[in-house]
């Protein structure tokens, strides 16, 4: 990278390097992600990228961790707002926008597409469908009104369920998908809150 960008333009670039990612998914699909698009949308060259990210996989893996680092933002807000402690509408808010968020990898990609991003991702990554074991703990441990014996295992699965569901839209009836979606999300506060 060249020594002319100072702390503040890496940062810049960087940012603009995932929005412009983000804006290829929604807009073209996963197959259609190009190095050289991202690099174009932000001004740099396709060299000046791969300083950034050392792959493409690099690139998406990041993409994915910054959207699950939003999402983990967006319920700590939800705790905020309801003034320490987020209860079952709260959640459910929250849950709603991150499953209906444009920039849900699970509602752009197929199976077959969430498949190809996984495999290009380096070796010691991986990005399980929705199963942050972190969140939900945090969730079993700090919302409000969680019930007794609320178990972490099944909230995972149905947040897994959600991304499944999601990732397989194509077999889907697709009149019916939002309020499978919503379905599940009312299953996972079922198992949390009772």
């Amino acid at each position: 990278m060249p020594a002319i960008f100072t702390q503040e333009n890496k940062d810049e670039l960087y940012r603009g390097m995932i929005d412009a990612g983000w804006e290829q998914l929604v807009e073209r699909g996963v197959r259609s992600l190009r190095v050289e698009q991202v690099a174009r949308a932000v001004g740099i060259a396709k060299g000046t990228f791969y300083s950034f990210f050392p792959s493409k996989g690099d690139f998406v893996y990041a993409m994915l961790m910054e959207n699950r680092q939003h999402a983990v933002d967006e319920l700590e807000a939800e705790r905020v707002r309801a003034g320490g402690r987020a209860g079952r509408d709260e959640v459910r808010a929250w849950m709603r926008r991150m499953w209906r968020a444009e920039r849900n990898i699970f509602r752009i990609a197929t199976a077959d597409e969430y498949a190809y991003l996984v495999r290009s991702f380096p070796g010691d990554r991986s990005f399980e469908p929705a199963t942050d074991t972190r969140l939900v703990r945090w969730l079993i441990d700090d919302a409000a009104d969680v019930r007794p014996g609320a178990d972490a295992h099944r909230v995972m699965n149905l947040q897994v369920a959600l991304a499944l569901v999601l990732l397989n839209r194509g077999y889907m009836q697709a009149d019916a998908l939002e309020a499978t979606v919503d379905a599940l999300i009312e299953s996972t506060l079922d198992e949390l809150f009772g």
